[in-house]
């Protein structure tokens, strides 16, 4: 008799230990070579940058995973290598050129080609307009926009070859005010970047993208306080708390055939948290 349990099955284990809703196994990005930023972990709760790297791998894909900390990335890629997932990991920080350049280089000697660019680095930085500091501002733009317009820059001409996609990760804190200046100007220049991105590389076959994601049971996300997440769960429209694998399958869409005629889109992944508006009165009672 086969063994079906989640014990006999890789794929299985890892989604029941991070709290997948779905399967991960599947063949949708057969073939296909992605480069991930921000693709590290180092703890119970996966980002959505490890989270993807892991969907993207178990759907077929060779990916590359591209963190300033390699502990983090090797932690990823052990996950992967645990169902033969095919993977290698790249040390760089986004907010150098070179190091983009770099990231590119090792992907597309390592696969062969580049079909899907997931910009996911990022940092949340505390600091309203009245306190957020210099060194805030320009460490969070640096890094979660100038970071997204040097590693695209460098993987569109690879992607065009391929006619391939980008996913940019930004967030509601875009659309709704929170009290994160810097991290609110940055993530609406991705919405921004996104749809100009697109309009300059759709000629060349490329896709641009962008997920908004809410409220996240992440490390970024508050995952350690649970005060904070029953107050995100209630304001959900549904009720239940978002985590990454909710960004990584809407990624997953996104990067592939599937979406073959959408681009310059903006899609909310969020229950529908910013019809709530009460939402961040409730968050910020709490800190």
């Amino acid at each position: 008799m086969t063994d079906t349990s989640p014990g006999s099955d890789p794929h299985a284990r890892i989604a029941a230990a991070f709290g997948a809703h779905l399967p991960l196994a599947g063949v949708r990005l057969q073939g296909m070579a992605a480069l991930i930023s921000g693709a590290g972990h180092a703890g119970p709760h996966l980002g959505t940058g490890a989270a993807t790297a892991l969907l993207f791998a178990a759907q077929g894909a060779s990916v590359a995973l591209f963190d300033v900390d390699p502990e983090r990335a090797e932690n990823t890629a052990r996950l992967i290598r645990e169902f033969g997932g095919r993977c290698t990991s790249v040390a760089g920080d986004v907010r150098s050129g070179a190091d983009c350049a770099e990231a590119v280089r090792k992907t597309t000697e390592a696969f062969g080609g580049l079909d899907v660019l997931m910009n996911n680095t990022a940092v949340a930085l505390a600091g309203d307009i009245n306190t957020v500091t210099d060194d805030i501002w320009d460490r969070t733009i640096d890094i979660n926009l100038k970071g997204v317009m040097l590693l695209s820059r460098a993987a569109l001409p690879h992607l065009a070859a391929r006619k391939g996609a980008v996913v940019n990760v930004a967030s509601i804190a875009a659309q709704q005010g929170f009290g994160t200046v810097a991290y609110a100007a940055s993530k609406g220049g991705v919405i921004a970047m996104t749809r100009d991105m697109a309009y300059t590389a759709g000629s060349s076959g490329v896709r641009v993208n962008c997920i908004v994601p809410g409220h996240l049971v992440t490390p970024m996300g508050g995952a350690h306080d649970p005060v904070r997440r029953d107050i995100r769960r209630r304001a959900t429209l549904l009720g239940v708390e978002g985590s990454a694998w909710d960004v990584a399958w809407a990624a997953l869409f996104l990067a592939g055939p599937e979406a073959r005629w959408i681009t310059a889109a903006c899609l909310n992944v969020d229950a529908g948290s910013p019809s709530q508006s009460s939402l961040n009165t409730l968050l910020a009672a709490q800190d």
